[in-house]
């Protein structure tokens, strides 16, 4: 198995590892051009600029990071200096330090007024702005281009050992700093990172992507998964109503027990659906008549179709206009279950009942594990009206669909209600 030790290298640990790369690279070059600084400092037959030159092309200029924020700081110098003379041309913003000036206006003026015949009468400017230089030193960001350099790559590149797959590509100079030409000196470089803006989804209006304080990280904020645009659905028992007796008072009823329901008793329970979307949906169930299984139960919807509200802000609905459902605000002694007719309703949820007669249970002999438990299968179905981007627009309805317009859509899936288990025989007769 090949590692790095192979070639000499030893990371200090798992992470960062351009960064440690670029440190083993920088000394590897600080060794060789100590090397050739004291070779040709020795060298009598150079002249003494040699080791002047060697020292400006092989100092730490070389690298394209420090190079250039060596340029920077010196430009911003410059402009800097130059800015505070008042015959400057570059001052003040966008250099508009042309036309600051107070006598700016009249010398405009009066090549309208004395005419192009007197151009050649008009008083020179007694100042000249200052220009700015260019860098002049290494630690100013220049660069000399040293003629035994080239020499050099060439040499290399006519040797016998140098071939065609030891010459880098162009997708591979286009990746690599300026100057690279042999397989050899490639080096892994990070990758620049994009400005990222917020996104929103074109069909729930989720935000998929924020701009986030840490560069570093690319992950989404927000993931979208089935749950976010498809309703929760939540199923509990609707309890008896207290039942008043001779005297009088209300009488607690006896508690439903989930875990021991009665053989064809029928038992009512509140399905709750709520709405994630930001939009409203229009809700169909379908149920079959009888549970599949060798234990069948009955299943009645007795609102099979009703509207959720959207995921709005709370206060919409404090400041809604519209009235409230009566059957909401009447008490818990006067509520009772119509069909046709949703049990509870509030700002993005629903609640309607869901009416079951238990099946009878064969003998427990025979019976399979979990076999006595009530699963209802459910299909529901959504209906929404959206906004059209563009990301979906069918075939027939290209011409009249246009961006912006108002498009339905629709959403069908199965789900599984498990509401509770049978009495066994042993239970009821004890």
């Amino acid at each position: 198995m090949w590692t790095t030790l192979d070639i000499e290298i030893k990371f200090d640990k798992p992470t960062n590892i351009r960064g440690q790369l670029s440190s083993l690279l920088k000394a590897k070059e600080a060794k060789a051009w100590a090397a050739g600084a004291f070779n040709a400092g020795t060298d009598s037959s150079d002249s003494p600029s040699q080791p002047k030159r060697i020292s400006m092309s092989n100092s730490s200029t070389n690298d394209p990071a420090n190079r250039f924020s060596q340029l920077k700081s010196f430009y911003k110098k410059q402009i800097t200096e130059t800015s505070n003379n008042n015959n400057n041309p570059f001052a003040g913003s966008d250099y508009a330090g042309v036309y600051s000036a107070p006598g700016a206006l009249n010398r405009i003026m009066s090549l309208y007024s004395s005419g192009l015949g007197n151009l050649g009468n008009m008083k020179k400017s007694k100042g000249r702005p200052p220009i700015m230089r260019e860098a002049l030193t290494p630690s100013e960001g220049l660069r000399i281009a040293s003629p035994k350099t080239e020499e050099d790559t060439i040499r290399q590149m006519i040797a016998r050992e140098c071939d065609w797959d030891s010459m880098v590509s162009i997708e591979q100079r286009q990746s690599q700093n300026q100057g690279t030409r042999f397989v050899d000196d490639l080096r892994p470089l990070p990758v620049l990172l994009r400005t990222k803006r917020a996104k929103r989804c074109k069909a729930c209006k989720h935000i998929l992507v924020k701009p986030e304080f840490k560069p570093q990280s690319t992950r989404f904020r927000i993931r979208l998964i089935a749950l976010s645009y498809i309703p929760l659905t939540s199923v509990r028992p609707l309890h008896p109503m207290p039942v008043l007796n001779t005297g009088g008072q209300a009488t607690a009823p006896q508690a439903i027990n989930m875990d021991a329901l009665d053989p064809h008793k029928p038992v009512n329970f509140l399905l709750t659906m709520k709405n994630h979307m930001f939009d409203s949906i229009k809700v169909t169930l379908a149920t079959p008549s009888i549970t599949p299984g060798r234990v069948r139960s009955k299943v009645t919807m007795l609102c099979p179709t009703f509207e959720v509200g959207p995921n709005s802000d709370v206060w919409d609905e404090a400041l809604a206009t519209t009235g409230t459902d009566p059957r909401s605000s009447r008490s818990g002694l006067d509520k009772s279950a119509e069909a046709g007719k949703v049990w509870d309703k509030g700002r993005n949820w629903t609640t309607v009942v869901m009416e079951v007669v238990p099946g009878n249970l064969s003998r427990e002999d025979q019976m399979e594990e979990d076999e006595d438990v009530i699963e209802v299968p459910v299909f529901v179905r959504l209906e929404w009206e959206g906004e059209n981007n563009g990301d979906e627009v069918s075939l027939r309805d290209t011409k009249k669909e246009k961006e912006g317009d108002v498009v339905k859509r629709e959403l069908a899936y199965w789900i599984i209600l498990g509401v509770g288990r049978i009495r066994g025989r042993s239970l009821r007769h004890a």
